[in-house]
């Protein structure tokens, strides 16, 4: 769990759920995306494809109050008889600062702990990096 403070805006959840066996952004993209996003508690759903790494993505924006990092894991591994395998997931909380910003201060983040679901070689992409590269396209 990686936390960044906002000193403005609703604090929101992030998964990035890194998932195996995605071969194109319609069809199983459009599935996955569709099943994470009839959770109750999901708000947005974002599938990243990456020729440069060997998984793709799901980023998805969530109340935690609603719905656990491990029941989108289910929702993606009852698709398809089990052909979409979340490796690790990521998550982001975003948590309000006290005071107001220090120039720069914006969106800085401070990593508590890192909590990984899957095999311990997997590796996963800086998420900021990765919302970075969704927010440009």
């Amino acid at each position: 769990v990686k936390e960044v403070t906002i000193h403005s805006g609703t604090p929101v959840t992030m998964a990035d759920l890194s998932i195996e066996g995605m071969s194109c952004e319609m069809m199983c993209g459009g599935s996955i995306r569709k099943a994470l996003a009839k959770l109750p508690g999901v708000s947005a759903t974002e599938i990243v494809f990456s020729e440069a790494e060997q998984r793709d993505h799901a980023i998805v924006t969530y109340n935690e109050a609603e719905i656990t990092d491990a029941q989108m894991i289910e929702a993606v591994h009852a698709l398809h008889g089990g052909q979409y395998k979340v490796m690790a997931v990521t998550i982001t909380k975003q948590v309000r600062g006290s005071g107001a910003p220090v120039d720069g201060d914006e969106g800085v983040s401070s990593e508590v702990s890192v909590s990984v679901y899957g095999p311990g070689s997997v590796a996963l992409p800086n998420v900021l990096s990765l919302l970075s590269l969704i927010l440009r396209r």
